[in-house]
């Protein structure tokens, strides 16, 4: 079972670019759902190939800055259409 919660705020570091802070919508045993800042929604589904832990083993919890920058950013759809 991944260790990730419904709700929490991850973050996964890039080289150049600094984080990526999403929130988790959805955990359960072979999937997992997150939105970004702008709603958009992403699924990582485990497969034969690779388990949730290995698709998610940069994943970390974001920090207070982090989850603080992406609330501040947030806009549910479609309010963030226009």
């Amino acid at each position: 079972m991944p260790q990730f919660e419904e709700g929490q705020y991850v973050s996964w570091d890039h080289h150049r670019d600094g984080a990526t802070t999403v929130q988790i919508t959805v955990v359960d045993r072979f999937h997992i759902t997150y939105r970004s800042a702008d709603d958009h929604r992403e699924i990582v589904d485990a497969t034969v190939f690779r388990s949730l832990a290995e698709q998610t083993a940069d994943w970390r919890p974001a920090t207070e800055a982090e989850a603080a920058a992406f609330k501040a950013r947030f806009r549910p759809a479609p309010e963030n259409w226009n």
